[in-house]
């Protein structure tokens, strides 16, 4: 996605102008995000969620007229290096079906949930509600490969593994149509609850029209502190050392949401970040 954020940046189509609140109560916070940088937006309506909640103990921002916010785990990280829980979660252009639909109807509606602890560090979740990231249709058609089974449907509705078709059609939800039914869920709270688009409604990223996408974005903030009676992170310690110790399976160890992404950074802060020279092309690094 970084050549495209490139392009659109030279083509001007965002508008860099600061969000602002709309409406704000103890309980929510509406912002209009003005078309600006997806990221942009969505890291004000962290911050706001953030402070908001230290005297709440709970807050909800919502924003719209905004664009795709990219990686959802490094705003509800923010909030667990604030020693809170996050929530956060958006829609997205439509890329996936009903359930025993032929139509583009849902987003792959990503979503994102973090917490601190003491020793094992912040516990995080990211995660489309798509089986895979219709990206990788791309990417096994570069590589020449084929798509693994259950992930899309050709344009005629029918199981695929050929990327080009994959690329035509549909990708599917993660477990099936419980994947729909979150996929639908987020729609709903991010989308028009927050007077955002929805369904098809949502614009496109890779359009090159320099209108907004009005995907919906939305982030919760809990405070412990004042929610919950004892040392929280003590108690978060204690849950995660209940699951790490339970039975493996021989010769596997037990992951916990978020220790994967820690060793990645890690190698990157130590030996960089490696990049496709496609990449490196398209944006002249």
């Amino acid at each position: 996605m970084l050549p495209s954020y490139i392009q659109k940046c030279e083509r001007g189509e965002f508008s860099y102008e600061n969000p602002t609140i709309e409406k704000q109560t103890a309980a929510f916070t509406i912002v209009d995000a003005k078309n600006n940088i997806g990221a942009v937006s969505m890291n004000y309506i962290t911050e706001v969620a953030i402070k908001t909640a230290m005297k709440e103990g709970i807050h909800t921002v919502f924003s719209r007229n905004a664009n795709t916010f990219g990686a959802g785990f490094y705003y509800v990280e923010k909030i667990a290096n604030a020693s809170m829980i996050g929530f956060a979660c958006c829609n997205a252009p439509a890329a996936m079906p009903a359930f025993n639909g032929l139509e583009a109807i849902l987003g792959t509606n990503p979503l994102a949930f973090s917490f601190p602890t003491k020793s094992y560090g912040n516990v995080v979740m990211d995660m489309a509600t798509s089986v895979v990231a219709k990206s990788k249709f791309g990417i096994a058609k570069e590589k020449g490969e084929k798509l693994k089974e259950g992930w899309a449907l050709n344009k005629d509705g029918e199981p695929t593994t050929d990327p080009e078709e994959g690329i035509k059609g549909l990708v599917l939800p993660m477990a099936g149509f419980k994947g729909y039914e979150i996929a639908m869920m987020i729609d709903t709270l991010a989308g028009f609850l927050s007077g955002s688009g929805y369904l098809n409604k949502v614009g496109k990223f890779y359009s090159q029209t320099g209108e907004c996408m009005n995907v919906g974005h939305m982030v919760v903030a809990f405070n412990p502190k004042i929610l919950y009676e004892g040392e929280f992170l003590t108690a978060a310690d204690n849950y995660i050392k209940l699951i790490k110790e339970s039975q493996s399976i021989k010769g596997q160890q037990i992951i916990i949401p978020g220790e994967n992404k820690r060793k990645y950074k890690r190698k990157a802060m130590k030996e960089g970040i490696s990049l496709p020279l496609e990449v490196v092309k398209k944006t002249g690094i």
